[in-house]
């Protein structure tokens, strides 16, 4: 077999170029071990990883192996599981279907509630940077007035303000924590960092030496990231746990349908699997896609289109006292407000 005819044409993208080399390289180790039949149908399906040649050679004894049955195995069950594939691509979900389902069923996930909620970790941060504690105050008393729920990230903030507040006791922020427990959906990874954090600094502050200030905020920004990895994942596990149960309801009804034997009865089931899911269910979406990111720093995920000079835009240290006019020959200076 020629390798253009495997490899394809020098345009196929990196990905299918790579298929197409371990193919070649299957096809190769087939015509090295003489292999034929099932075995080798059975050795192309399921191929070894790289392995000395005793181990190979091992594998392909134990394939063929009392008449070939292990063989008839391994095509069998990966025909079962194409078989499967097919059947839940049948009754899958679409990713808006999918993102409605999560809004419906986690109101907290809606588009409106995480925008407001990620502007709101934003300002968080900035007044805690700032030291301006009124308003980092009265952004956490807006959160409760608007009934919106803490996240992991909200959490975390609302933690190391309490640290870092020189008018607040720090025993407030066991309080807090217990608070995070009680909410029983946060990973239980995340609640013991948290938590031995707690700990660790009020075993320090004992021995007078707790971080100051400066590197509490260094720790606030860390574990705002980590915070902020967990909820994404968190997020993610709900949504794919939603579709797969949406996805088996569909398959039941499809199920009921095709029981009563008619014809029109299995014209109906094979509609009930490509019924939209808010008919399914009962319910309107809303519209389809998640809001696109904010340009500030920790955005509570991926940022697109961030600017050169993040809210608030500061003069460089050693640019103080440049300004147009001022004499300075090297206009470049000049280039940090662009």
């Amino acid at each position: 077999l020629p390798v253009a005819a495997v490899t394809g044409p020098p345009a196929v993208g990196g990905a299918c170029a790579a298929a197409a080399s371990r193919a070649f390289s299957t096809e190769q180790q087939v015509r090295k071990l003489r292999l034929k039949g099932v075995v080798a149908r059975a050795f192309k399906r399921s191929a070894p990883p790289k392995m000395p040649q005793k181990a190979t050679e091992h594998y392909v004894k134990v394939l063929r192996s009392h008449g070939g049955a292990a063989a008839h195995q391994v095509v069998q069950a990966s025909r079962r599981e194409r078989e499967a594939m097919r059947r839940a691509e049948t009754f899958a979900l679409t990713s808006e279907e999918k993102t409605k389902l999560l809004w419906r069923y986690v109101p907290d996930e809606a588009e409106a509630v995480s925008t407001l909620r990620k502007s709101s970790h934003k300002w968080l941060w900035r007044f805690m940077k700032k030291r301006d504690w009124k308003r980092f105050d009265a952004c956490l008393e807006q959160l409760h007035t608007r009934q919106l729920r803490f996240d992991e990230i909200t959490y975390n903030l609302a933690i190391f303000g309490i640290l870092l507040h020189p008018r607040r006791e720090d025993e407030a922020v066991r309080e807090v924590f217990s608070q995070m427990v009680e909410a029983n959906r946060f990973h239980p990874a995340l609640l013991r960092l948290q938590g031995g954090f707690v700990e660790s600094y009020f075993e320090l502050r004992e021995v007078d030496a707790a971080p100051n200030p400066w590197n509490l905020l260094k720790v606030a920004k860390t574990f705002w990231q980590i915070s902020v990895n967990f909820k994404r994942q968190r997020v993610k596990d709900t949504r794919r746990r939603l579709a797969e149960a949406a996805a088996l309801e569909r398959q039941r009804l499809a199920l009921e349908h095709a029981a009563a034997g008619d014809d029109e009865s299995a014209g109906a089931a094979g509609a009930a699997a490509q019924t939209p899911l808010p008919s399914l269910l009962g319910y309107g979406g809303g519209g389809a896609g998640a809001a696109g990111e904010s340009d500030e720093e920790f955005s509570d995920g991926e940022t697109r289109n961030k600017p050169r000079v993040k809210f608030p835009a500061q003069r460089p240290r050693q640019v103080k006292g440049v300004f147009k006019g001022s004499g300075v020959p090297n206009r470049r200076k000049h280039r940090w407000k662009h």
